[in-house]
């Protein structure tokens, strides 16, 4: 059973081949470049700019895959479409302040996968 609302511990291995050192590290990469991937966003939020959006989502988007975070994938895939649309800056920032939430949840729950593992 997976103890986490928002990552899957077995997605997440099964990405690295259930190779627990390179789980170690990939887990170690994204914790310090997704922040700042996610502080880049906020970034280009701040300054309004569509296109550098829809690029910064569409750049963190992937990566939720591997840590199991399929929700928050299809989040940051509606942020960049959203986007990509020029949708109202507003209603921008609504959806980068739910997706925000979920993604301080999957750190803090990778955070906590990780020290688990010996």
């Amino acid at each position: 059973m997976n103890p986490y609302r928002i990552i899957n511990p077995e997605t997440i291995k099964s990405s690295m081949m259930n190779n627990m050192d390179m789980v170690k590290q990939l887990i170690s990469l994204y914790l310090t470049q997704g922040k700042d991937d996610f502080k880049n966003l906020e970034q280009v939020i701040n300054e309004g700019s569509f296109s550098d959006i829809a690029s910064k989502a569409h750049h963190i988007k992937p990566t939720m895959e591997y840590i199991g975070a399929s929700d928050l994938r299809l989040a940051f895939q509606g942020l960049e479409k959203a986007a990509r649309e020029n949708t109202a800056m507003e209603d921008i920032k609504a959806l980068y302040f739910t997706i925000k939430t979920d993604f301080d949840t999957a750190m803090s729950e990778l955070e906590d996968y990780a020290s688990t593992l010996s």
